[in-house]
């Protein structure tokens, strides 16, 4: 990537040009970036398998070794082909049978993961230290463009933003695809950026490549095009002296007619295009694009159709125009929401940054923002992550030094006046660099606390992560991330077996949860039929139901209630105060010797269809209770068929 000192402001002291900074940037910065692998190990060594994980690691193993790809089509492979590297090697098994034939990628990544020769950890670790290794990449070319455009000081403030962002840790510990798609398209920015600062046919090239490693990566990638398309407009707006021929080297005459501009930047998208190409069809093996036209159809059918998401209690499957600025402000440390709201401020101040600099920074994050406000996919913050470098390179512009010298100097004030401005000014600085190390502290003390459950973080606009819930869902709070964190719990309360309603198909049970049973959204079908029971007279009788469970925001496609009265099958816990919440994604609810908890359990099976579950759940509210009149409705419908299932609480 190049490296320009142009647009670099000079120090405000020692000789001109020179940052008193810049000597131990680098040191700094490697510093921030160890914090970053520090905290990522903490979150990786806490959090069991998140809902996508097993099923992208698993398919990412069967790509390599198979050069096969119907398994998790909906997903481009780089990424979970980065991710699976480090398994080639470990001689695992895999499941060829029937599941990959009906290509099951959930029970596939269920018993690749959890049933292998190693323990389901290590193959967790060995699949999240990829995505962490591509997230110190980008720390580290967030800091290099900062460096280049604002100097060391406003580098390592936009680095330090980055690192100390608890999302930003845990989407950089998971086997998914965002942090990798993130990198990809700010690369490709960069790239953009370094070949009009010194055009040549390898920067060019590079931006190609990088612009094809997020093609590779995720779907969302497609954001690229209308964004690389403004950003080529501006250049032809700017006169941008660009050469006339992609392949020539060095900058070409920015008085040239306009026509002959637009040529060369079309000639330059072209070339970019075709090895963008190159790099996604090297991903499938040259052999797999049809997967990519499949995967991609399915992308496209999800955007147009929706998802059913969860906004501060509300339901919706075509989702709120304002999800992800919410998600953003709520989930993002109140230090950065103050260095941000400030940079943006004084973005008027000098040193004035080129227009072509601006440019390159904030159309990303504008058109980023443009086309989430338009997507009916409100699922989680993690889709808003492109635009963090460029924001937080931006935010860091605040600590840039002012100039120093100028190429013409006014006539030279009064000696007065020019010490009471310098004063003044020194002032500022101060007050500014006080108020950052304030922000930052802010920072770091929210990182301390949260950890080591930094997907749940919510600052304290939402009351802090106890009530995220109450906010926001899904990757955003509840991933299936707790299970650990519910294990001790269980632990500590001294319950060998628990009742448990989670979400998706991280199944607790292998975390070492013994639980009876109790309906969930998502969940395999290997959960249901454990015959695991809590006994009667148990001392102590807990449920732990995860928040997505709690909220039933999936419940109305696995039900017999219409999809109204499926969101509302676990209100009238929402209302109850929780004993305990392991990890913020579970609350736990004492039920010990409730007749009407035990009939509600049973209600909801038989809403579920899960017969034998019902009928012992209402059997034991009437050994509490012979005369609860669910428990008795419940069995009546059993004696019947299930016919027609009484609703919960009714």
């Amino acid at each position: 990537m190049a490296r320009a000192q142009s647009s670099r402001p000079e120090a405000a002291s020692g000789p001109p040009g020179v940052d008193p900074w810049e000597a131990r940037s680098v040191p700094l910065a490697l510093s921030l970036l160890a914090l970053l692998l520090l905290q990522g190990l903490i979150f990786i060594g806490e959090s069991s398998q998140t809902s996508d994980e097993a099923a992208h690691l698993a398919a990412g193993y069967s790509y390599l070794t198979t050069g096969d790809f119907r398994l998790n089509p909906e997903h481009p492979p780089l990424i979970k082909e980065w991710a699976a590297l480090p398994l080639l090697p470990l001689d695992l098994a895999f499941p060829w049978g029937p599941l990959w034939e009906q290509a099951e990628e959930w029970n596939i990544g269920r018993l690749f993961v959890h049933e292998n020769r190693l323990p389901n950890d290590t193959l967790l670790l060995l699949g999240r230290l990829p995505i962490l290794a591509l997230s110190l990449l980008l720390g580290w070319f967030l800091f290099r463009w900062g460096r280049a455009l604002f100097g060391a000081r406003a580098a390592l403030l936009g680095l330090a933003l980055y690192v100390l962002d608890p999302n930003v840790v845990a989407h950089s510990s998971l086997v998914t695809t965002d942090l990798g798609v993130t990198l990809f398209m700010f690369l490709t920015v960069y790239a953009l950026w370094g070949w009009t600062e010194r055009p040549s046919p390898r920067r060019l090239a590079l931006c190609g490549a990088m612009a094809g490693g997020a093609l590779a990566s995720k779907f969302t990638s497609l954001w690229l095009a209308p964004i690389l398309a403004a950003l080529l407009f501006g250049l032809l707006v700017l006169r941008s002296p660009v050469p006339p021929l992609p392949w020539k080297e060095g900058a070409g005459d920015d008085r040239a007619p306009l026509p002959r501009r637009a040529l060369g930047l079309a000639l330059a998208a072209l070339c970019m295009a075709a090895i963008s190409f190159v790099v996604l069809a090297a991903s499938y093996g040259f052999t797999g694009l049809p997967a990519y036209v499949v995967g991609l159809a399915r992308g496209f059918g999800h955007s147009g159709i929706g998802h059913m998401a969860y906004l501060n209690g509300e339901y919706s499957e075509a989702g709120w125009w304002y999800y992800f600025l919410y998600a953003y402000l709520i989930k993002t440390p109140i230090g950065t929401l103050l260095i941000v709201a400030a940079s943006i401020a004084a973005l008027r101040r000098r040193p004035r940054l080129r227009a072509k600099d601006a440019m390159f920074l904030w159309i990303p994050i504008a058109g980023v923002v443009a086309i989430t406000c338009l997507w009916k996919v409100n699922i989680g913050l993690r889709h808003l992550l492109p635009i963090y470098p460029f924001l937080y390179i931006a935010a860091g512009r605040l600590l840039a030094p002012r100039p120093s010298a100028a190429p013409v100097r006014p006539p030279a004030p009064p000696r007065e006046v020019a010490v009471a401005g310098g004063a003044a000014a020194r002032r500022v600085d101060w007050a500014v660099a006080g108020f950052v190390a304030a922000c930052l502290a802010w920072n770091v003390v929210a990182a301390g606390t949260i950890a080591p459950h930094h997907l749940a973080y919510f600052n304290e606009i939402a009351g802090g992560p106890r009530h995220g819930h109450r906010h926001l869902l899904d990757s955003n709070l509840d991933w299936g991330q707790s299970a650990k964190a519910l294990r001790r719990f269980t632990e500590e309360q001294s319950l060998p077996v628990i009742y448990c309603a989670f979400s998706g198909n991280s199944d607790p049970w292998y975390y070492g949860v013994r639980y009876q049973y109790t309906p969930g959204s998502g969940n395999l079908d290997n959960a249901k039929k454990r015959p695991v029971r809590v006994p009667a007279g148990a001392p102590r009788e807990v449920l732990a139901i995860s928040a997505m469970v709690l909220h039933s925001v999936h419940f109305s496609d696995e039900t017999e209630t219409g999809s109204g009265a499926a969101h509302e099958l676990n209100a009238p816990l929402r209302d109850q105060t929780p004993i305990a919440m392991p990890g913020y994604s579970f609350l736990a609810y004492d039920i010990t010797r409730n007749a009407g908890a035990h009939s509600y359990i049973a209600a909801l099976h038989l809403s579920f269809r899960q017969l034998e579950l019902a009928g012992y759940e209402a059997n034991r509210a009437l050994e509490i209770d012979p005369g609860n009149a669910l428990a008795l409705a419940v069995l009546e419908k059993l004696q019947e068929g299930a016919a027609a299932p009484p609703p919960p609480g009714g």
